[in-house]
C-alpha cells in the first residue's frame, strides 16, 4: 500500500497550505472518503473482476488523486497533473504492476475532467470527490467554486 516518507511529506505540504483555507481540505479524511465512495459505487456497478486487486487500485488513485495539491498552491500547475507525476514513484515502490501504474495515473490525471475517453476510474474518482466534500454543512457555501446546489441532493 501507499506509504513512506515522500507519501508523508506531501501530505504534510498539503496541510501546511491548507493552514487557512476555508474550504475543504485535502487531508487523510478527504482521501479516505474519496477511496470508500468510489470503492462503493464501483461495486455497485460490478466494475471489478478481481475485488481484491481493484480494491487496491481504487484506493491507490484516490489516496494518490490530491497528492500534488501544495504545487498547485505553489506554482499554479494542474494539481492532477502534478499528482500523477508524483505518484509514479510511489506506485512502483509500492510494488504496482507497470499497467496497474499506468491505470491509477490516468485516473489521477483525468479525475477533473470528463471525456468519451475518461476511464470508469477516473469517473468514479471524480463523482466520488463531490461526493465525498460535506457542502450541506459547509459555511462557505456561498463563495466556493466547488458547490453546486444539486450537490446536496446525491443521486447517481
Amino acid at each position: 500500500m501507499i506509504r513512506g516518507r515522500a507519501y508523508q511529506a506531501y501530505l504534510a505540504r498539503t496541510q501546511a497550505e491548507e493552514q487557512e483555507r476555508i474550504y475543504c481540505k485535502h487531508g487523510m479524511d478527504h482521501l479516505l472518503g474519496v477511496a470508500r465512495i468510489a470503492y462503493a459505487y464501483l461495486l455497485e456497478r460490478e466494475e471489478g473482476s478481481s475485488k481484491t486487486q481493484f480494491k487496491e487500485l481504487v484506493y491507490a488513485a484516490a489516496l494518490l488523486h490530491d497528492l500534488g495539491r501544495w504545487v498547485e498552491y505553489k506554482t499554479g500547475e494542474d494539481h492532477a497533473q502534478a499528482s500523477a507525476r508524483l505518484a509514479k514513484p510511489l506506485l512502483i515502490e509500492a510494488g504496482f504492476q507497470v499497467d496497474e501504474v499506468e491505470a491509477i495515473l490516468d485516473a489521477i490525471r483525468e479525475h477533473r475532467q470528463e471525456t468519451e475517453h475518461t476511464s470508469v476510474l477516473a469517473r468514479a474518482l471524480a463523482l466520488a470527490d463531490d461526493w465525498a466534500r460535506d457542502c450541506w454543512n459547509c459555511s462557505a457555501q456561498g463563495t466556493c467554486h466547488k458547490f453546486r446546489p444539486e450537490m446536496l441532493n446525491i443521486t447517481y
